[in-house]
């Protein structure tokens, strides 16, 4: 192959990639979170101590959203539970945030933080008193 056949398909297959990346369908990137998330869990569960973990670790998508500009299309949040509660029924549970390369048609993992998790107790899921006529 010739020299300036090279220089003319190099860019032509590079612009090819670029819109393919770009003309995803959210169930392909959705396809893609799930696969992180469930990646995610696998790796979580196989670090703690069989002893430590619940009966079925899981994983909540609490939030996701879908941006027009930017280098980023997408935002996701998931909460993973996996430890049993301590005496109170006191928790931990981490929080991962993950956003979508536009460009590179990849997820990336930005926030990795642990949460203690308390139990809600009557009054403070409002249910005290009140009422009116």
């Amino acid at each position: 192959m010739s020299t300036a056949k090279k220089y003319i398909l190099l860019p032509l297959c590079a612009a090819l990639l670029l819109f393919a990346s770009c003309d995803e369908s959210d169930s392909v990137i959705r396809g893609k979170l799930d696969v992180i998330l469930a990646d995610d869990l696998a790796a979580i569960v196989d670090s703690m101590a069989a002893s430590a973990l619940i009966e079925k670790p899981y994983y909540e998508l609490i939030s996701y959203k879908e941006y027009d500009e930017g280098a980023y299309s997408r935002m996701a949040v998931a909460d993973f539970f996996f430890l049993k509660p301590l005496t109170g029924g006191v928790t931990k549970k981490i929080r991962r945030k993950y956003r979508y390369h536009r460009r590179l048609g990849m997820w990336d993992r930005y926030h990795n933080m642990y949460y203690t998790v308390v139990p809600e107790t009557d009054s403070a899921k409002g249910g005290g008193g009140g009422g009116g006529k």
